[in-house]
């Protein structure tokens, strides 16, 4: 699938669980999920520049392989971290709408994770060795 399609349904996802409709809140504790992924991504920017990302899932020519702080634990932590935070606004503004866009948004994330493993192999000889040493976006489970 094309990349900036992939881009689009995953912002069209997020931006319909952002809109507000009626809801319930399935768990007074769906805080924690955003938290997490506050501070994920704060980890993640002590590691890895703004310069090294790409919002499309293709290689920058320049873009250097990290492997430390929470890329030892995952290949994709900026995923980890978007999907953290949306099942945090899931569990605060539970709907069925939400539901399917948040199933949308994780269908997305993974064809973008795929498209770009598939790529680091081409550009990165140590890649393999890295896939097989980590989970691809949830420590230790996935």
């Amino acid at each position: 699938m094309n990349s900036k399609v992939l881009v689009g349904l995953q912002f069209l996802s997020v931006g319909v669980i952002l809109i507000p409709k009626p809801s319930i809140t399935i768990s007074s504790f769906w805080w924690v999920f955003p938290l997490i992924a506050l501070l994920t991504t704060l980890w993640i920017f002590t590691h890895n520049k703004l310069g090294n990302f790409n919002i499309v899932p293709e290689i920058r020519d320049d873009a250097k392989l990290i492997v430390t702080g929470p890329y030892r634990f995952v290949r994709h932590p900026m995923y980890s971290a978007l999907i953290f935070f949306m099942l945090g606004i899931l569990l605060w503004h539970f709907n069925w709408v939400n539901l399917l866009f948040f199933a949308l948004m994780i269908a997305a994330v993974a064809l973008k994770a795929f498209k770009e493993e598939a790529l680091w192999h081409d550009h990165h000889d140590g890649y393999a060795a890295y896939k097989s040493s980590t989970k691809m976006v949830i420590p230790f489970i996935l």
